[in-house]
């Protein structure tokens, strides 16, 4: 016991350690506990408000997703806006909201829905997104985004009717019947009670040249009109058929069935009218159009431009100018009054229609208009600053406006504005929607006008659009060594020829890239691996010719010439042909001249 004092007493005056240190250590071990837990609860309690926000956000989200969706089903526009609006504030790549933006701006036919649809295929890049995108781009006048969209859907996600449809509606867009029929008929293959592909299948067939084919279309489109979904189809197309063959009576049939439809379209009244035309019951059926038209916009505008294309212009006019204020003003009847009054060519008139309005969404369209009317007034070969400066705001507000960018381009090529269609066609094919249908155009005008230099600006921009494109590479190629021999055309060239040895164009350009180089034997060796028969096709006999005159083998140039001279060529071409056939007629002059002096 003493012991064990004495020890204690020991261990106070100590330092080291001891019943002492031992407390404090306690002591400070249960102050870490205390803490330990106070923060443990502390986390747990930020844990659970975290979690409970978490799931008050998830909620919310849920929530507003399922309003979003009824209002969109409902019709209630605004609202369904205001709510996506609030969805995507809070997560930018929210689907639901995205998919109700796309669906409004689809049914209220903005150019919108295209740029939803693209968002939602980065989002969820799956095929039915693709296809949606696809399907939203035909829609609203973009074809070439809808090919590329086809193009890049893999393989298996091309095994569906809906991704045949929408190749045969691509293929419809670049006039190409004969590739629609067949995915019409491969989307049929795979929906075989769809009586819209059967309807559509009729009625290209019914286009068709063969007589036996076209009288098939016609028993079927028979059959289809005593199918409740395509009835009303399938009665337009056997009327206009019939109209197309002036077979009145048929026609006159098919239509009464037509107009009698409840839910007959006013350009089913039109149609009517026009198997009437000639008969006692015309004049009345015209006056019921009117009536029918006057209080409708939509009606009023059809029968307007109806009249218009059928020279009664004056008519239309006279018409339209009885018609309410809110029907005259509403589109697209003053497009239509316009045409009229361009139809007519007082453009004085037109532009008195047009200048100082506003028409709204297509306000893109009437500057265009109000510049073709001071085009008109304008000396033709001076517009004036004014003139300009209307049409350039007319680009700048169809700028966000694609299928409206494309009618400009395609009104300023028709009223004869080359400088002004070039301009809005540059504009799109800068783009990237419908560059090439822009492209296409731009290469008609420049062919038109021999234009080597426009050519190769459309080629350059068509390669840089599609990398791959051999064509546009080659015509990059050929162009750029007509207007510079360059390094770069020679490149290519050779490029081409390696990859595609059995191309006879390819050939051909490259061959000339060689003849450029001072490589004439080459040249020659390379274009000699052709068929004969290639060797004559008139542009290629025209390099054919140049590159042999300048080798000196004037014989086989001469028999050449000929093919050469039924080439449609370009200036520069021309330039190279005048050039070898003058060298022809002055060696075939000198060895005349030679043979009289021997003589």
């Amino acid at each position: 016991m003493l012991q064990g004092c004495w020890s204690f007493v020991t261990v106070q005056t100590s330092e080291s350690s001891g019943c002492n240190g031992n407390v404090r250590a306690l002591e400070q071990r249960d102050f870490l506990i205390r803490s330990g837990r106070r923060i443990a609860a502390l986390l747990l309690l930020c844990a659970l408000a975290y979690g409970g926000y978490r799931g008050y956000g998830h909620w919310r989200t849920q929530h507003l997703e399922k309003q979003v969706q009824r209002f969109v089903a409902a019709g209630e526009y605004q609202s369904a806006v205001l709510v996506a609006r609030r969805l995507l504030d809070m997560s930018q790549d929210n689907l639901v909201a995205s998919r109700a933006m796309a669906e409004m701006a689809e049914r209220s036919g903005r150019v919108e829905a295209v740029t939803w649809r693209k968002r939602i295929t980065h989002i969820e890049p799956n095929v039915a997104n693709q296809l949606a995108l696809a399907k939203s781009a035909l829609a609203f006048a973009q074809p070439d985004l809808a090919a590329h969209v086809l193009r890049s859907i893999a393989e298996p996600g091309r095994h569906s009717a809906e991704y045949h449809q929408l190749a045969a509606g691509l293929a419809l867009t670049r006039h190409d019947r004969a590739e629609a029929e067949a995915q019409f008929t491969a989307a049929l293959a795979l929906d075989p009670n769809n009586k819209h592909l059967a309807l559509n299948i009729a009625s290209i067939q019914l286009t068709s040249s063969d007589v036996a084919t076209a009288d098939r279309a016609r028993e079927k489109l028979t059959e289809l009109t005593q199918e409740a979904p395509v009835r009303l189809a399938a009665l337009r197309a056997l009327a206009a058929d019939a109209l197309a063959r002036d077979d009145r009576p048929t026609a006159a049939k098919f239509t009464t069935l037509l107009h009698a439809e409840e839910s007959a379209e006013f350009s089913d009244a039109l149609l009517h009218f026009r198997a009437l035309e000639g008969t006692e019951l015309a004049a009345q059926a015209l006056e019921d159009l009117k009536t029918t038209a006057a209080a409708k916009p939509k009606a009023a505008a059809e029968l307007i431009t109806w009249l218009n294309r059928r020279g009664m212009a004056v008519v239309g006019l006279h018409w339209s100018s009885r018609l309410p204020k809110e029907v005259v003003d509403a589109q697209p009847v003053p497009l239509a009054v316009a045409e009229a009054y361009s139809f007519m060519q007082d453009w004085t008139g037109l532009q008195t229609f047009v200048e100082g309005k506003n028409w709204g969404d297509f306000e893109a369209m009437r500057l265009a208009v109000e510049s073709h009317a001071m085009h008109r007034l304008s000396p033709a070969e001076r517009p004036s600053m004014q003139t300009q400066t209307v049409w350039r705001a007319a680009l700048k507000a169809a700028q966000s406006k694609p299928a409206q960018l494309i009618a400009i381009a395609q009104l300023a090529e028709g009223w004869g504005y080359r400088a002004d269609a070039e301009e809005a066609w540059w504009m799109i094919a800068n783009s990237n929607d419908n560059a090439k249908t822009a492209l296409s155009a731009l290469q008609r005008i420049y062919k038109a006008q021999l234009d080597t230099r426009g050519l190769l600006r459309v080629a350059k921009r068509a390669l840089e659009l599609t990398p791959l494109d051999v064509v546009a590479a080659n015509n990059c190629a050929s162009l750029g060594l007509l207007l510079n021999s360059d390094s770069t055309a020679r490149r290519l060239a050779a490029k081409l020829h390696a990859e595609h040895p059995t191309n006879r164009a390819f050939a051909a350009t490259y061959a000339y890239a060689l003849h450029t180089e001072g490589k004439a034997a080459e040249a020659l060796k390379l274009m000699e691996t052709l068929k004969e028969a290639e060797l004559r096709h008139p542009t290629v006999a025209t390099y054919y010719v140049v590159m042999l005159v300048d080798s000196g083998r004037l014989a086989l140039a001469r028999s050449f010439l000929p093919d050469a001279q039924r080439a449609t060529l370009l200036p520069e071409e021309e330039q190279l042909l005048k050039v070898a056939t003058r060298k022809l007629v002055a060696a075939q002059t000198s060895t005349l001249s030679g043979g009289v002096a021997a003589k």
